[in-house]
């Protein structure tokens, strides 16, 4: 009966124009989201790509870490191997121009300071290490949790989200803790964290059970919390409404997604709540400080109008291809799919310019179609990077691309 209702509904909003046109989507994305059917949607056969792209070079990454990171810092790339090898790229060339064996085991990293003279790393034993520009050891501490989350440098602080959920910031000097923040969580949460933001020397993530968190980043004291979405549905999955994407805040607006929930926009000055959508998102949001960008779980992508929340447009030409982050690059949105394809949007309009195939494997190796319900096995791990005017796929762990995008 509920959805021969809606049915009746849609017939009458398609037929009128103007803003009844939004009460369609907003009518889509509640119900229609959510097909029991999660075939991948085909590719459009004699696509004809609008854009020109470059394949500058590639390089192929040997024993790369499964939360592993590639940092930038002027001409040049710096990354670290499983096996522990430090290495850094000649930008232009992918040429490895310095390469040293520290004889240890990573299992994260590398990450760098706001000066770019010292990196970091997470050992097979959970160390967090420090490193000179050529590698040399300075310290390393013991941390007390797992962090799959690439941490934030803030001044003379290096701050980690754990897989517990808990906060701890660490003295980049000495490697001492600063301060910590810890809290109670559901005990049902999926396995995608928010990661940690800072702006205007105030830090946000996004936690369980539908919240994010403000904190004092030089005290650790905590300063507020917002609600995103509540709890909703029978069972426990059901009811799970993690924040666990990203974070956007774009002048005194705060934006946030969560999984099986809501997008909020929120006021930050007063932290009352400007909007909503019934909208679900496990990857959160990405901008450009002008777009807001959302990937629904289905892989349907959005374009949110920041002030009031309404769909500028959307797109579902991939909905259930295993989408990664999108990255918002030029005036394009770049996005692999389980194929390990890179599709290239129009940013403006969200039409597809271009499908340019990265990776030729089979895709029960490239992202797990489990039917478990975990969604961390569902996840597409590839990385997006930009770095001046060039585009940076870090694709299955095994391999990366420097492309530049041309109309």
């Amino acid at each position: 009966m509920k959805f021969f209702f809606i049915s009746i509904l849609s017939l009458l909003v398609t037929s009128c124009f103007g803003p009844l046109k939004e009460l369609e989507t907003q009518i889509n994305d509640v119900y229609f989201d959510t097909d029991l059917d999660n075939t991948p949607e085909p590719l459009q056969e004699n696509f004809q790509n609008k854009v020109t792209t470059d394949l500058l070079w590639t390089f192929n990454l040997k024993d790369f870490p499964e939360t592993g990171e590639i940092v930038f810092a002027d001409d040049f790339i710096y990354l670290i191997t499983s096996s522990g090898h430090f290495q850094k790229i000649d930008n232009k060339t992918a040429n490895i121009l310095y390469s040293k064996n520290l004889n240890i085991f990573v299992s994260s990293g590398i990450f760098y300071d706001e000066k770019k003279e010292n990196f970091f790393f997470i050992d097979s034993d959970n160390f967090l290490v420090k490193l000179d520009k050529d590698a040399n050891l300075i310290w390393k501490t013991k941390l007390p949790n797992k962090s799959e989350l690439a941490p934030i440098i803030f001044n003379n602080q290096i701050i980690f989200k754990y897989k517990n959920h808990n906060i701890q910031s660490l003295d980049t000097d000495t490697g001492l803790p600063l301060w910590n923040y810890n809290r109670q969580n559901p005990p049902l949460s999926i396995s995608v964290q928010s990661p940690l933001m800072i702006a205007d020397n105030i830090l946000y993530s996004g936690f369980p059970g539908g919240k994010l968190v403000i904190i004092d980043p030089v005290s650790g004291a905590f300063l507020s919390e917002l609600t995103v979405s509540r709890a909703k549905g029978v069972t426990d999955i059901e009811k799970t409404n993690d924040v666990s994407g990203n974070i956007v805040i774009i002048n005194s607006l705060l934006f946030a997604a969560s999984f099986n929930g809501d997008i909020v926009c929120f006021d930050r000055t007063s932290g009352k709540k400007v909007w909503s959508r019934n909208v679900s998102s496990y990857y959160g949001l990405t901008s450009d400080l002008v777009n807001l960008i959302l990937k629904h779980e289905n892989d349907s992508l959005y374009n949110f109008d920041r002030n009031n929340g309404k769909t500028i447009w959307k797109n579902s030409d991939l909905i259930y291809r295993k989408l990664s982050k999108p990255l918002i690059f030029k005036d394009f949105i770049l996005i692999t799919d389980y194929l390990g394809i890179l599709h290239i949007l129009d940013l403006t309009e969200g039409n597809l310019l271009g499908i340019i195939p990265l990776l030729s494997k089979d895709f029960e190796g490239f992202v797990d179609f489990s039917e478990s319900g975990a969604i961390k096995n569902t996840v597409n791990s590839t990385k997006l990077y930009k770095h001046n005017d060039f585009a940076y796929i870090v694709l299955d762990n095994s391999k990366m691309v420097k492309i530049s995008i041309n109309e």
